[in-house]
């Protein structure tokens, strides 16, 4: 028997082993109590003005850097390994990108998503442990395509960056020729492709977006079948090698329909090709909404999303001088309107706008909370899910962005809105003094 625990993203930039909090310091011995215990790094392990370290001109929205003594929190916290593909792992451009390589591999902690080209990025890492050998292997679909990671071909070097599963949007006949021919207003180039098109930004032409024919109505996200493919080839690699299998997606999509707390059905369909291939429990994260449920398929669990174990993304000191395009008052006028805007919408404390589509933005899930799971496996076999409940802490900059375990009629609170929102998938979730259990 091994016991593992999962966590969701870790945003933020601050150390927190100084807290004092009884809430948080619950919660971080659920984490140390696991055999194993996993975390998703979002973003960089770097200084500023280190070799190569520079804010790229895209990144996942605001710029994620953490100092270099981040592996000592981790270490503290519990943590044994972590994923890191996402849209955030290039926000510093590659001298970021190495030296959090470096900063990983001097503290110890193997980690997955990333690697100097496109293979590497997709190779598992492994976790050597005495009870189990697990392997990690983590891919992103939210990412700009230019930190896509690429092989050598031909004169040209391999290029570092994440390992990412690109998408592909499958729109009915009306839908397709609407999206074509608002294109071709936008004056952007418009290539045919089989039974769909794709399309790039005048002078971009590897700046692609793809879409295609679907018999339903509507629209769906597809991932790209060559991608998923590549990755499942990974899963029976890390079978041969490993006891146990992860694999971890970041995603930011969501179901159109359903909202940011339902997955999109590229997500699920990715958990069962994963499983199938031979992968021992899936896990995304990255949506922010926060929660969304969980199925257990073919006896392995699927975690759509845990939320974001730690988020605190305004205590970062000094936010890059642009934030490009945000609405805003135009110089001279006055008028409001789409502009340029620098960093003092944070140092002013003016709030990002919130998006018409989708409804809310992020953090619109009905109930706002995070869950610490902890998978009791023996083997490859699942016996017992423990979900310990958790909330954002608020008040002082000591707490700010901190989870702190939740208990009595918040933790039934948080149980029972996982369990409405992992119900769609049959999953059978009970409270027991504010735990969430799933038995096999």
């Amino acid at each position: 028997m091994f016991d593992l625990s999962l966590s969701g993203g870790c945003i933020i930039d601050r150390r927190f082993s100084t807290s004092e909090d009884p809430r948080f310091l619950n919660l971080v011995e659920v984490v140390r109590g696991a055999d194993l215990s996993y975390i998703h790094l979002e973003g960089v392990i770097c200084e500023a003005g280190q070799p190569e370290v520079y804010p790229a001109a895209e990144a996942g929205w605001t710029w994620r850097r953490m100092p270099a003594f981040f592996t000592e929190e981790l270490r503290w916290a519990g943590y044994d390994f972590v994923s890191h593909a996402s849209n955030h792992a290039m926000d510093y451009m590659y001298g970021g990108l190495y030296e959090t390589w470096k900063v990983l591999n001097r503290a110890g902690i193997p980690f997955a998503g990333t690697g100097p080209s496109l293979d590497a990025s997709r190779r598992p890492t492994y976790v050597d442990h005495a009870k189990t050998r697990l392997a990690l292997i983590s891919s992103t679909t939210s990412a700009p395509d230019w930190a896509r990671a690429a092989d050598p071909i031909r004169d040209d070097p391999s290029r570092p960056g994440v390992n990412q599963i690109r998408m592909i949007y499958a729109m009915d006949a009306d839908g397709l020729a609407e999206a074509k021919q608002t294109f071709r207003r936008m004056g952007w180039w418009v290539t045919e492709a089989g039974d769909g098109f794709m399309v790039n930004p005048a002078g971009l032409h590897n700046t692609i977006t793809r879409f295609t024919l679907r018999d339903a109505r509507g629209t769906r996200n597809l991932a790209d079948a060559g991608d998923v493919e590549a990755n499942l080839a990974q899963i029976a690699e890390a079978r041969s090698r490993a006891d146990f299998v992860m694999f971890h997606l970041h995603n930011h999509e969501w179901d159109i329909d359903g909202g940011l707390s339902v997955p999109p059905d590229f997500a699920r369909d990715l958990a069962h090709a994963a499983i199938d291939a031979g992968a021992d429990l899936f896990l995304a994260e990255g949506a922010h909404s926060l929660l969304r449920g969980i199925e257990i398929y073919k006896g392995k669990p699927v975690f759509y999303d845990p939320g974001d174990l730690f988020k605190d993304g305004n205590s970062k000191t000094r936010p890059l001088s642009e934030y490009y395009w945000m609405r805003g008052d135009a110089a001279g006028t006055g008028k409001e309107e789409i502009t340029t805007f620098d960093s003092r919408v944070h140092a002013d404390k003016r709030k990002v706008p919130v998006p018409t589509y989708p409804t809310g933005g992020y953090n619109t899930g009905r109930v706002l909370a995070v869950i610490v799971p902890v998978c009791r496996f023996d083997g490859r076999d699942l016996k017992e899910i423990r979900i310990h409940p958790a909330k954002h802490m608020k008040g002082s900059e000591m707490v700010n962005g901190l989870p702190g375990l939740v208990e009595g009629a918040e933790a039934e609170e948080v149980i029972d809105y996982l369990a409405e929102l992992s119900a769609p998938f049959g999953t059978d979730l009970v409270c027991e003094d504010g735990v969430g259990v799933i038995r096999q």
